[in-house]
């Protein structure tokens, strides 16, 4: 199956770009028109990519009174769009719901949830933000007899607070002591060695030291054993962050899994959040269709169906863009100012010589490199909440995640499909080069109908493997893989829409929003963001950065964009203070005692 748009995805952008343009003229004379009759010159802005990235530019940019065309290639939203599964919906239902993969927005996020407040959507006082709803615990279920452990996110306390019935309880006691068990005195006293190591190390050795090796090489996997790596390295990383232990700086795991300490315990949350936040509802319904409509009443142009081929370079400067429209036909895009918004490895296709010749550092953005996680959808006949928040399967080989959605969406799933569907188990994969669980074959080597089989086998392996039958076949309606993974000839798949990676070293190679060209920014969270890594926030905040770029070369004096810094505890302010002059000195961090890793 090839990444196309549904015909129900083509009618609702039509309808959100007609809403949002006016008349039927050509692109080209569209854009003619407005170099000709433009009322605020040098307000033009065309933003190349509407996915999370290019909406937030949109979004900011729009109520600083510039005009805004959005050139979108596929399909508004991008990754964080819903998929919903053609012909699936009869009687007049929806078609079912699926996605590129299920999304969370923890407690430290304030720039995306700041954007989703200013979202309006009916019958809610904070806009979108009001769609956001907690999940209360996470689970960890294991495979081969071992118990279950369900742990609760406490703060800030819940209306209903009950995490566990009896059975789960004691499951979590026995799980949590086998992990004890299993982890030697030497490895758990190295984990929390290098733990302490990153919380005191300083800015200057995380982005100079720890940003330059894996978080495999930082905690010694290859030394201990398998309970120590799936407790400290993948087994645990793949919820934190899109990327494997082996493959992601020490700094980008490091500072995410200390946000989300902070968050766990309360610190460093938005007001009135939690660690864990899910959408009652699909993507699209609860968010970005209201985004989308907002945004055209606020005079943003959509233009979809438009792939952007290359920037136009003329004194330094860019002077215009080409893109193929629908049906294969070249258009011409005018504007006064460009942000680039698509993902990394389509931004580099725009890096002509002459591009490089004004701003030889964008080359860098070659190096950037992608992975892959993607999201399948089991349709379940009933309801299935494994538990009150996301589910870790460590067992898995593909390094499977998940989530039971009917118990956070107002939305009762039989007015979607058939109206015979009860949940949706959410399912991400994220590990597609390490053979199976059961088939022994890499996820990349699979049709997507092995791909179903082998994860349905592997949830199963771990759910139903104390005695009870949690999850069985009878229960299974139909699955939906995303759309991007298109065959590729030799029996595997393609993805056609990756995500960036934190490799080792990339922050050295990661551009700022700037750009040396005067009317170029950059936006995605593969620029440099507070966050770093990929995420929807990391977006939000790569579109904030480019338009706050833009408001400073254009002259403004409208308000900047605020950009949020992660929380930063002060009870380590002096160990903190005191490695800064360490790492200039070049000694390693004090506490680097049993493995004394130097700058």
């Amino acid at each position: 199956m090839s990444e196309q748009r549904t015909r129900r995805s083509f009618l609702r952008d039509a309808a959100v770009t007609a809403a949002a343009a006016a008349g039927t003229a050509s692109l080209a004379e569209q854009a003619a028109h407005a170099a000709q009759s433009s009322q605020a010159a040098g307000t033009r802005v065309a933003v190349l990519g509407g996915g999370v990235a290019g909406l937030s530019a949109a979004h900011e940019l729009a109520e600083r009174g510039f005009e805004v065309t959005v050139y979108e290639r596929d399909t508004l939203g991008g990754k964080a769009r819903s998929v919903f599964v053609p012909g699936t919906g009869t009687g007049g239902r929806l078609d079912l719901p699926g996605e590129h993969g299920f999304r969370f927005f923890p407690g430290f996020y304030f720039d995306l949830t700041d954007t989703m407040r200013r979202i309006p959507f009916p019958g809610n006082g904070n806009g979108c933000w009001g769609n956001l709803t907690r999940a209360t615990a996470y689970m960890m279920s294991r495979a081969g007899g071992r118990a279950d452990l369900t742990a609760p996110f406490p703060f800030p306390l819940p209306p209903n607070p009950s995490i566990w019935d009896r059975s789960s309880f004691l499951a979590t006691i026995i799980a949590g002591l086998q992990t004890i068990a299993r982890l030697t005195p030497l490895e758990a006293a190295f984990a929390a060695e290098k733990l302490l190591v990153y919380v005191t190390s300083s800015d200057e050795r995380r982005l100079g030291q720890w940003d330059g090796i894996t978080w495999a090489d930082y905690i010694r996997a290859d030394r201990f054993g398998d309970e120590y790596n799936k407790q400290l390295g993948d087994g645990v990383i793949r919820n934190l962050a899109a990327t494997k232990s082996k493959d992601a700086s020490t700094h980008s795991i490091g500072l995410v899994g200390e946000a989300t300490v902070w968050s766990i315990l309360g610190l460093g949350n938005e007001p009135n959040a939690s660690v864990d936040r899910v959408l009652n509802g699909s993507t699209n319904e609860m968010w970005l269709d209201p985004w989308i409509a907002h945004l055209g009443t606020r005079g943003v142009t959509f233009k979809v169906g438009y792939n952007v081929d290359a920037l136009s370079v003329s004194g330094g400067r860019i002077t215009g863009a080409t893109a193929t429209g629908p049906g294969g036909a070249s258009a011409a895009i005018a504007a006064d100012w460009f942000i680039v918004s698509m993902p990394c490895e389509r931004a580099a296709k725009l890096l002509s010589p002459a591009v490089l010749a004004a701003d030889p550092k964008l080359a860098d953005i070659r190096s950037l490199r992608t992975d892959w996680m993607v999201g399948l959808q089991f349709f379940l006949k009933k309801a299935l909440p494994l538990a009150p928040g996301h589910v870790n399967f460590m067992e898995s080989a593909w390094a499977l995640t998940s989530i039971s959605q009917e118990q956070f969406w107002k939305r009762d799933f039989a007015t979607y499909g058939d109206g015979t569907v009860k949940d949706c188990l959410s399912t991400i994969l994220s590990d597609w080069f390490t053979d199976g669980n059961f088939n022994g074959k890499k996820a990349k080597d699979c049709t997507r109908g092995e791909i179903a089989t082998e994860t349905w086998k592997v949830l199963k392996a771990h759910l139903n493997d104390t005695g009870q039958q949690v999850l069985t076949d009878d229960m299974l309606h139909s699955w939906f893989l995303d759309p991007a993974m298109v065959p590729n000839g030799a029996g595997g798949l393609d993805n056609q829409t990756p995500l960036f990676i934190q490799h080792p070293g990339s922050w050295k190679v990661r551009p700022e929003s700037r750009t040396a060209i005067p009317n170029l920014f950059l936006a995605g969270d593969w620029v440099r963001t507070p966050i770093n890594v990929t995420t929807m926030e990391g977006a939000c905040q790569g579109g904030r950065q480019a338009v706050n770029a833009l408001l400073d070369a254009a002259g403004s004096t409208r308000p900047r964009v605020p950009v949020h810094q992660l929380y930063r505890t002060p009870i380590f302010a002096l160990e903190r203070a005191e490695d800064k002059l360490r790492y200039k000195a070049g000694l390693p961090n004090k506490w680097d005692i049993l493995d004394t890793r130097w700058p």
